[in-house]
This record gives C-alpha cells, sequence and structure tokens, in this order.
C-alpha cells in the first residue's frame, strides 16, 4: 500500500505542517464575476430587438424593463475564491505598506523603475460560432472588422504604434496607454495565440446557472490555455511566468517565476452578454476577471490560475480595465449597478473611463489618483509625480502651487493633502460609555482574552450582553475557555462549512429575545466543569474571504457563583485584557486615513477621451476615505472610496453621477454647453474656488455627492492655461475653534503574527491631528493615522505615538508590542492495544502554554503529553488545542483509527515511539500548494498494533 511510514515523527512532521490559528475556511464558492460597469444598455435593447425578444414597437417602459431584466446579473453579489480574498489582502496590504503621502518628485525621476508585463492572449471560438463565420455586420458592433484575425488583437494589445480601426484610422493600442499611463515606465507585451475551436457549442460555456454566472466560462478558460501551451516549447512557456505576486518563498522577491503563468487573457467569437450577447443571447459570456484554483495544465508543470475574458469586439477601454484588475486595482463604479452611480464618471478608467472615445471604447482616460498612487508604490515607476503638503503647514495667507496636466509626468502632476481621520459613528454600548467590539473585516481572526482564576464551589455561570450581525455560517464567534468552545446560549453546534464548534452566527435581531435596535441579548455559559482553575477566558471572531458584516460587540461581562458576582467587567476601565483585534470603543469607532487629491485634467494624452463625452477640463479634487472598501454609493450615498467633488452642485435633471460630474473641474473658464436624454445644463459659470463650508453633498441626488470634513480648508484655481496644461493653485487653511479639552491619545493594535496594525482614539486639541509613529525599531516610524509593521524578530517593543494638532500641541502616549514566535502544534503517538500516549511536540507562541486535548470519544485532558485508552476500536478525530499568553490558538487534528487486535511489535530503530506505528494518509496535503499558506485540514491516521 502507498504512502506506509513507520515513524512517528514524520506524522508530527506532516501534521505540524497542516495547522494555523483557527481560521474558518470556508467552501470556496467559484463564479464568474460580471463586471457592471461594462453594461451597455443601448446595445442591449439592439439586441433583444434584433433577436425579436422585444418588439421594437414596444414601449419606452416595456423596453426598459427588458433591459433591465436581461442585465439583472450584474447586481448580485456572490463570494469570491480564497485566492481572489488573498489577492485583494495582498492589494491592500501593498497599499498600506507604501507611504501614500510621500512626494514622488525630485529623487524619484532618478531612480525611476522600469517594469514589463508579458501576456499570454489566446482567441478561441465555438463549433456553433466560428470565428470566421460570426454572423456580424456593421450596424451590430462599431468596433466591426470583416476579419477578426490573431494579427488584429495582437496590434490591438501589443503595437508600439498604434492599431487600425474599423474604417482604418489608428487608435491607441495597450502597450500605447500603460506606456503613457507610467510616464514611459510599464512594458506592456505579450503575444496572441489562436483561433483555437472548444469541444462544445457556446451555450456549455456561456449559459447561465442559478446564480446567473457562466456555467462553464473556466473551462472554456482552461480549454483555450491548453491548446495554446500545446503548441509551445517548455522555453517559450516559461516567458509567460516571471512573477510571484505572493512571494511564494517567503523571500521578499516578487519578480521571480512561481509556476503559475502571469498573466492570460481570453478572447471569445461572440458579442459579450455585457452588450446583448449577439446572436448567442444570454448564452454569452459576460467580460470579467477571475481567478480559480490553481489547475495544473495538461503536458507542464506551469499552473492557470486567473484571468481576464473579452468578447470578440472588444475595444481597448474594456481590455485595460480588466488588466487593470489584475494590477490590483479595484472598480471605482458603484459595485451594485443600483442607483445613479458613484461620483466617479469618465474621470477614471477603472469606472465609465473604459468606455471614453468617439468610437465607444477606443479611448480609455486615465487612472484616478488612487489607482496611480497604488501602482507607483508597487512599481515604483513614473506613474505619478507627487507633492504632498501637510495641513498644520497652510495657514490663512494660502500657499501657491503649480501643476501640470495629469498625462505630464516630467513635473507635478498631483498634490495630495493628509486630513485627519474621523471617528466612525458605532452603536451605542448597552450600558455605560464603553463596549467591546470584534471589528470588521474579510479573512480575519480577532480575539479578546484574560486569565481568571475560578472559585471552586459551584454552580459557575458566565454571563455577557451580546448583539451580533456575522455571515450565517460562513464567520462565526466562540466564547473559549482554555481554547474549547462552549456551549450556551444561542450556540450553533456546527455549520457544514469547517470544523469550528459551538460558534455564534447570524444576526441577534432575529432572535426573539433581542432587545432594542441593536438587537442585545444575553449570552450564558456553565463554567462549572471549570471550578477551581486557573482558566483563560476568550471571545474570539473568525470571517472568511467575503461578504460578512459588522461581526459581535459584547458589554457587562459577568461571572457569577450561585448568587455571587465573581468577576463584572462593562469595559468602563482599563484591565488586563490581551486584546488581538478586538477594540474597546464607545459608540464611534477608529477611523482611517484620509486625503485630498488635486489633479489638472486636460483634454490631451489619454484623457483626449473625455472630450468625447463632453467632460470639461480643469482642476478636479478627489477625496480618497480608506473608511470604506470600495465605491457602492447605493448603500453609502456621500461617502466611497475615491470620488470626485463637484465644483458645479446644480444638477442636470436627475442623469446618473457620470453626467452630472461633467463640470466638476474647477475652472477658470465657463462650461461648455451640454444636452442628453431631455435634459440640459443651464449653469455654465466657471467655479474656481473649493470651500470646505460648502455643501458639495447634491442633496436632492445624494450618491452624486460627497460629504466632506468641515476643517476651514479652501483651494481656489489661480491661474490656467487655455488648454488647461498647466495651473496654479492655491491652499489655505484657517483652522477651526480653539481646543475645548485637553488633547489625548489611546492606542490600540491589531496583531496578526508579526504584523501589528496600530489606531489611536485621538480626543481634545482643536480636532486637527498629525500622527508620528515609532514602532521600537531603528528606523522604523510612519506618519499615517493607523499603520501597519511588520517585525522580523520576535520581542518585546515600546511602540511611541506623538499626536500633532494644528495648534502645534503635542501629546505622546506609549504601549508595548509582545511579537511571539509562530505558535507550531504537533504531536507524535506511542500505540499500545487500545492504549495511546500523545507526545507534544508544540512550540513558539508568546509565554505559557496551555493545552486542551479531546480524543474523539468525548473524554478531554488538559496534561501537556496525555495518555488516554479508548474502550472500543474504532476511528477517532483526536483535537490538541494550543492557547498562549495571548490568547493566540492553534489547532492540531487527526483521525485515529484503533483497532482492538492486539499484535507485538518490534520497535522500530529509527523509531522515536516505543510501539509499531501504521500507516499514514493525509490525502489533503496536495492542497498547501495550492493556498500558498499553511491551512487546517482534517489529516488521517490510520493505527494497527
Amino acid at each position: 500500500m502507498k504512502g506506509f511510514f513507520q515513524k512517528s515523527a514524520v506524522i508530527s512532521f506532516l501534521l505540524s505542517a497542516l495547522v494555523v490559528m483557527n481560521t474558518a475556511l470556508a467552501v470556496p464558492i467559484y463564479g464568474t464575476t460580471a463586471d457592471a460597469n461594462i453594461v451597455d444598455k443601448e446595445r442591449v435593447l439592439y439586441w433583444l430587438i434584433k433577436r425579436g425578444e422585444v418588439a421594437s414597437s414596444a414601449s419606452d417602459t416595456e423596453k426598459k424593463q427588458a433591459v433591465e431584466a436581461f442585465i439583472a446579473r450584474s447586481r448580485g453579489a456572490r463570494k469570491i475564491s480564497l485566492r481572489e480574498a488573498r489577492y485583494e489582502a495582498a492589494r491592500l496590504q501593498q497599499k498600506k505598506q507604501t507611504n501614500k503621502f510621500v512626494s514622488f518628485t525630485a529623487a524619484q525621476t532618478q531612480s525611476i523603475t522600469n517594469k514589463t508585463v508579458k501576456v499570454l492572449a489566446v482567441l478561441i471560438d465555438f463549433p456553433d460560432l466560428p470565428y470566421d463565420k460570426n454572423g456580424l455586420s456593421s450596424s451590430d458592433t462599431s468596433m466591426y472588422y470583416s476579419a477578426y484575425t490573431a494579427e488584429h488583437y495582437n496590434n490591438l494589445l501589443f503595437s508600439t504604434n498604434g492599431y487600425a480601426g474599423p474604417t482604418g484610422q489608428t487608435l491607441m493600442t495597450g502597450y500605447e496607454y500603460y506606456q503613457a499611463e507610467s510616464g514611459g515606465s510599464f512594458f506592456f507585451t505579450g503575444d496572441v495565440k489562436g483561433w483555437y475551436r472548444a469541444a462544445n457549442n457556446a451555450a456549455a460555456y456561456g449559459g447561465n446557472d442559478d446564480a446567473d454566472d457562466d456555467i462553464g466560462a473556466i473551462e472554456l478558460v482552461k480549454e483555450a490555455v491548453s491548446a495554446a501551451t500545446a503548441q509551445m516549447s517548455s522555453t517559450e512557456l516559461a516567458t509567460y511566468d516571471v512573477e510571484d505576486p505572493f512571494d511564494v518563498n517567503q523571500n521578499g522577491n516578487l519578480n521571480e517565476p512561481d509556476g503559475e503563468i502571469d498573466h492570460v487573457m481570453i478572447f471569445h467569437s461572440s458579442i459579450g452578454e455585457e452588450t446583448g450577447g449577439g446572436m448567442l443571447g444570454a448564452d454569452a459570456i459576460w467580460s470579467h476577471r477571475s481567478s480559480i484554483t490553481p489547475y495544473t495544465i495538461p503536458g507542464t508543470s506551469m499552473k492557470l490560475s486567473s484571468y481576464t475574458i473579452q468578447p470578440i469586439d472588444a475595444a481597448l477601454g474594456v481590455c485595460v480595465h480588466e488588466f487593470g484588475h489584475d494590477l490590483g486595482l479595484p472598480d471605482e463604479y458603484d459595485i451594485s449597478a443600483k442607483g445613479k452611480g458613484s461620483p466617479v464618471g469618465f474621470w477614471s478608467v477603472m469606472a465609465s473611463g473604459s468606455w471614453s472615445g468617439a468610437i465607444r471604447g477606443t479611448e480609455p482616460t486615465g487612472f484616478s489618483p488612487y489607482a496611480r498612487s497604488y501602482l507607483q508604490g508597487k512599481y515604483q515607476g513614473n506613474w505619478v509625480s507627487e507633492q504632498k503638503v501637510l495641513l498644520n503647514t497652510l495657514d490663512s495667507s494660502g500657499l501657491d502651487i503649480a501643476l501640470v496636466e495629469a498625462v505630464n509626468h516630467d513635473q507635478v502632476n498631483q498634490v495630495s493633502l493628509a486630513i485627519p481621520a474621523e471617528e466612525v459613528s458605532f452603536t451605542a454600548p448597552y450600558a455605560g460609555d464603553y463596549q467591546f467590539y470584534s471589528d470588521q473585516g474579510d479573512m480575519i481572526n480577532h480575539a479578546m482574552s484574560f486569565d481568571i482564576e475560578l472559585p471552586v464551589a459551584t454552580p459557575l455561570t458566565l454571563l455577557m450582553k451580546a448583539h451580533w450581525s456575522i455571515e450565517l455560517d460562513y464567520d462565526y464567534a466562540q466564547i473559549m475557555v482554555d481554547g474549547i468552545a462552549l456551549e450556551g446560549r444561542y450556540t450553533k453546534a456546527s455549520n457544514g462549512r469547517n470544523s469550528a464548534r459551538n460558534i455564534i452566527t447570524g444576526k441577534s435581531s432575529d432572535l426573539a429575545a433581542a432587545e432594542g435596535t441593536n438587537g442585545w441579548v444575553e449570552l450564558e455559559y456553565d463554567l462549572s466543569p471549570y471550578a477551581g482553575r486557573n482558566v483563560r477566558l476568550a471571545i474570539n471572531y473568525v470571517t472568511d474571504q467575503a461578504v460578512g458584516d459588522y461581526g459581535i460587540v459584547i458589554d457587562d461581562i459577568t461571572i457569577n457563583q450561585a448568587d455571587t458576582v465573581v468577576l463584572f467587567n462593562g469595559a468602563e476601565t482599563l484591565t488586563d485584557i490581551a486584546y488581538a483585534g478586538f477594540l474597546r470603543v464607545t459608540d464611534t469607532r477608529p477611523g482611517k486615513d484620509r486625503r485630498y487629491i488635486v489633479q489638472l485634467r486636460s483634454l490631451q494624452g489619454v484623457d483626449k477621451g473625455l472630450k468625447s463625452q463632453r467632460y470639461d477640463p480643469g482642476v478636479v479634487l478627489w477625496l480618497e476615505n480608506n473608511d470604506y472598501s470600495s465605491n457602492e454609493v447605493s448603500k453609502h450615498a456621500g461617502y466611497s472610496l475615491i470620488g470626485v467633488v463637484d465644483a458645479d452642485q446644480n444638477l442636470i435633471g436627475s442623469l446618473d453621477s457620470e453626467f452630472q460630474i461633467r463640470d466638476a473641474a474647477f475652472s477658470l473658464f465657463n462650461q461648455s454647453f451640454f444636452s442628453y436624454g431631455g435634459s440640459s445644463d443651464e449653469h455654465l459659470s466657471a467655479n474656481k474656488l473649493f470651500d470646505d463650508a460648502s455643501d458639495y453633498t447634491a442633496p436632492l441626488q445624494p450618491e452624486s455627492g460627497m460629504a466632506l470634513p468641515e476643517l476651514g480648508l479652501s483651494i481656489e484655481v489661480m491661474t490656467q492655461a487655455e488648454n488647461s496644461s498647466s495651473a496654479t493653485v492655491q491652499f489655505k487653511y484657517r483652522g477651526m475653534t480653539e481646543p475645548s479639552t485637553e488633547l489625548s491619545a489611546v492606542i490600540s493594535q491589531n496583531q496578526q503574527g508579526a504584523q501589528v496594525t496600530f489606531t489611536a482614539a485621538v480626543s481634545g486639541g482643536d480636532g486637527t491631528y498629525q500622527y508620528a509613529w515609532d514602532f521600537g525599531v531603528d528606523g522604523a516610524t510612519s506618519i499615517e493615522a493607523a499603520p501597519s509593521y511588520t517585525y522580523n524578530n520576535a520581542g518585546s517593543y515600546l511602540v511611541t505615538l506623538t499626536i500633532t494638532d494644528g495648534n502645534g500641541v503635542e501629546f505622546t502616549n506609549s504601549t508595548t508590542v509582545n511579537v511571539s514566535a509562530v505558535l507550531d502544534v504537533g504531536f507524535t503517538l506511542t500505540v499500545s492495544g487500545l492504549s495511546v500516549t500523545f507526545n507534544n511536540k508544540s512550540v513558539g507562541g508568546s509565554g505559557e502554554l496551555s493545552y486542551a486535548w479531546q480524543f474523539g470519544d468525548g473524554a478531554t485532558s488538559i496534561e501537556t503529553s496525555p495518555s488516554h485508552t479508548y474502550v472500543a476500536a474504532g476511528d477517532y478525530n483526536v483535537i490538541l488545542t494550543v492557547t498562549d499568553s495571548l490568547g493566540k490558538i492553534g489547532v492540531m487534528r487527526g483521525m485515529i483509527n484503533v483497532a482492538s487486535a492486539v499484535t507485538t511489535t518490534t520497535t522500530q530503530k529509527s523509531s522515536s515511539s516505543g510501539g509499531g506505528l501504521g500507516m499514514l494518509s493525509i490525502g489533503l496535503l496536495c492542497l498547501l500548494a495550492s493556498y500558498r499558506r499553511k491551512i487546517m485540514l482534517s489529516g488521517r491516521i490510520d493505527i494497527w498494533t
């Protein structure tokens, strides 16, 4: 039998490799993300009529209803794959580690780093829709060609001197776009392979399932890439793998092979479903980017993991937009596709800007300053030349800064101004002023814990007030004693998604006993089994890769012995509690970094596409607000990750936001006339002054507006070239009222291994704060409001924060960070009949470790290395839970099979145990390579004695 091992040391090594902190791994759901921003309602209606699904004589209401029904799938939410979640986490971490407020001028231009990517583009058609018999005519698409050859796509993407448009005009290519946007530092290269023929008709790939996802798009991608690579030599194939975005070998080098094709772009032979689907209709594939569990390409050792897919008539805009996702950029439109849309519009290619151009989509506009700063930090190229302005250096006399148009990368083309973080409104405590809060996010494992000596007398009861909104089953909270999850009021035994037991999930407001609008209930647990012991009590909150909600809130923790109160903690005072992600908050929670960003946008270069959308040039003011992770203004009108402040607050009818912000630029010149869909703009006077005392919320259509803090800041356009190639902008800061309270700050920390994220609850002063963090390591500092730092060595570090308000008043506070070695859980076994001796091999963690064994037959132990005798032969799931002094938890589990027959065996000389050891089979080890990190999985140990 294969996989037969004799050494218990081997068991310990293999199982230890499977151990991580107690993280939920929900079953990944894979689907094809319909990119809502690329919907073209006019073309959808065109195809609905052409296919006879809607009568040309139908009323406008009937036509609108038919279009909305067809595009409804773009509005659904789906859970992304674990890989996509890790990619997003890596992107956000990269963004955190990039000092967004660094000036990228002067010295930067002397040390520009170039970056070259190589894309594998593959063309594939269907037996029932060959690419050369696609049935298209010039009226079906503005990107109509009599022949869609490989040369056409090669030129569209990679030509260095344009490509031929539908009527022979010269159009911009993908190579030229990324060269222009990166200031000549990013080289978009690659090859086009195909056409190839799919194994099945189009409906097998583009037909929609119950969740409105393309049922077989991933299979089509696999077929296409397999066909293309089958004709390559191993040397050629290796040229498509030069990047390691997840740093697989943890050496810090992201520019080396990782065994996966870096970038894959697929083109199919139909009109995309997002523009009506052509003759295939709903069976067409919707353009998107997605990731899959790494797939080994047949006949090679190379893997396929992520891709973008586009239609036969793809214009440049959709290609560079989807590739922007490949580089780590988020969408900047409202991804719910509901309401009026976010206030970004055609100002960014990651919103509507992918559709600009006289021929729709052929002249995509530039990236937003949020995207440019991210790409600058990631690739260290020439994406942006940014000047930083500090709020506390401004006064009422004004500071003038010269700007050049955003398409000019030789001088300052972006100005950033950090503004104070703002406390975010939150639910009120159950009682008093403070409460404990899990915080929120995807793929987190947060905890708070404390030690307590329980009395010998019983009964012992743990009570606490709580309310929660937690994604049902996928995410959960647990109340734990020495690493064992307690069963109690409102707990659920299991969830069918992972190995978690005795969980709190769903919404407390759904319970009959819920109090008030927040849904407070009382949790109750029996602590009597732990009487007379010193135990560690912990509250954990664990989430998977997506969807989630605000988490869990705890107040008034009480332990009673009969009618006597043993412990009460209402969070009102600072006590000896270890926080690992949990926070102590009031009715607000700490805010995140915010900044204003100023650009000068013209109608030249990449931005000439703005002219086709009748956007007026000028100084564009953006607000980047990291309190929000997306631009879903349909959920939080006026607040978004990145948005444009509209200089002209006069609405143009009830048009969507992308039309409302056409006149958003501050300028010395009057606006151009605009009319669309029966609405016209009658307010054409220039707006040169921004003042945060004014209202920019667009109160009659708040999704199109921006809710801004009133700080006493103004920005005015002083000079402006007629073609908006240059301008002078003046910044003034009047300041706020004198401080009414003493300046103070309380530091909180969220530790995930060696990485620690710090936040500060600042109060008093004049309300304008500058942050100066010292992480206790030489040269390790930050000026962010909520920075993250990764420590290279275990140890105790004194972290110091100095807060300076707008009047120059300083306050300094400090906290200690204890960084421990990785908690590595493992054990070996010695077997004699039905008796098993467990030898604990767990190491690492911080301070003293505590152990909790579950032998699978209801018996438990807290000994370090216990022995246990089973009553009968059978399969038993053995679980070892290890908790360190900071409340961090590691788990190892294995399914053991104990046979009742006793056979005398000879001790193997190479074995570290006293008895014979049988077969070890852990079938899920192969997933380690796929997931690129340690994951907790159930192993199987079969033991015969």
